[in-house]
């Protein structure tokens, strides 16, 4: 599958709000599944955590899953099982439940030798289904087959090319290139699987637009790559060459429980009915996201929901539109 040559982006509207404090609690990543959203979140205090599950409909759906999960940071869903794959920061540990919740197996241990890890952050499936894991106390990516045998990876700690500070997400695009948000040195890193560097979007330096701690990462079919912005509390949105498109800063609405909870709650809809609801619109801390199909998913860490968006964007050919020009202006249009 190729990237298209170019896009007609017609726009990317807020979609709704799922979930709910009480409910998504600090949710920290997502998976998606046919008709329900899954989030692993944090507990009040910061230490335990869950997988909860809410239908597309913003019912509480439940619990899936929360032994041993000690602090809880990324999600995936095998879309062929429907298995869920948790990764915890503290254990060091992948664990991968059913679909009923049942725990399926577990592995990992803490190190600094090849297939060991140190607080990991971020993973993501490539095509031939191996797990990339983000090793982030070592510095470095590490691909592993489903079972937890270590087959490769590549990084070391600095800030040169292709090297990290403590990097968090991973996304993998339909070519096999990995994307990596490098939480300490403010940017975003492309690499091939054999870890060669191939582009660098370091915020203000490249586009204009500097970094805050960038976490999660998601690529969608058009190669449009998506970060979360965790410390300005955006997500960006650059296109497959790194060029900077546009931000998301939240426009959410209460969700359907929300409203439920808020309307039993004189002394809640008073506070609302004294105030501005701008800033409840934002995002607070993104951290996770997923693109699935037109659909972007935000889990909007510190407001406990999900903010959905939807992108419309038409692929045009090469002979659809005119070739770049020398000097690019748009008062020609």
């Amino acid at each position: 599958m190729a990237f298209p040559h170019a896009l007609l982006r017609a726009g990317y509207p807020y979609v709704r709000v799922l979930g709910m404090r009480r409910v998504t609690t600090y949710p920290v990543d997502i998976a998606v599944g046919e008709d329900r959203i899954y989030t692993i979140g944090r507990s009040e205090l910061g230490v335990g955590g869950n997988i909860r599950m809410v239908s597309l409909d913003d019912e509480d759906l439940g619990t899936m899953a929360d032994t041993g999960l000690v602090w809880p940071v990324a999600l995936l869903r095998d879309h062929a099982s429907g298995d869920l794959w948790a990764l915890d920061e503290a254990s060091h540990k992948v664990t991968v439940y059913s679909a009923e919740g049942e725990q399926l197996r577990q592995w990992g241990e803490q190190g600094s030798e090849p297939g060991q890890l140190d607080r990991p952050s971020g993973m993501e499936f490539d095509a031939d289904g191996n797990l990339w894991v983000v090793d982030t106390m070592n510095h470095r990516l590490q691909r592993f087959t489903r079972e937890g045998e270590y087959l490769s990876g590549f990084g070391e700690f600095g800030d040169g090319p292709g090297q990290f500070n403590m990097p968090w997400g991973v996304a993998i695009d339909v070519e096999g290139n990995l994307y990596v948000s490098d939480w300490r040195n403010d940017r975003l890193q492309k690499l091939s699987p054999s870890g060669e560097h191939l582009l660098t979007i370091d915020g203000a330096r490249t586009v204009g637009v500097e970094f805050g701690r960038p976490t999660g990462v998601s690529v969608d079919e058009h190669g449009d790559v998506y970060v979360a912005d965790r410390d300005r509390d955006r997500v960006l949105l650059f296109d497959k060459t790194g060029r900077y498109v546009q931000q998301f800063t939240g426009e959410a609405t209460l969700s359907k429980m929300g409203r439920t909870y808020i309307l039993a709650n004189q002394k809640t809809l008073r506070l609302r009915e004294m105030t501005s609801i701008d800033p409840v619109k934002n995002l607070r801390h993104p951290q996770g996201l997923r693109v699935e199909g037109s659909k972007l998913y935000v889990c909007d860490f510190g407001s406990h929901r999900v903010q959905i968006f939807e992108k419309e964007a038409y692929p045009l050919s090469e002979d659809e539109i005119m070739p770049e020009p020398s000097a690019p202006t748009l008062m020609t249009t």
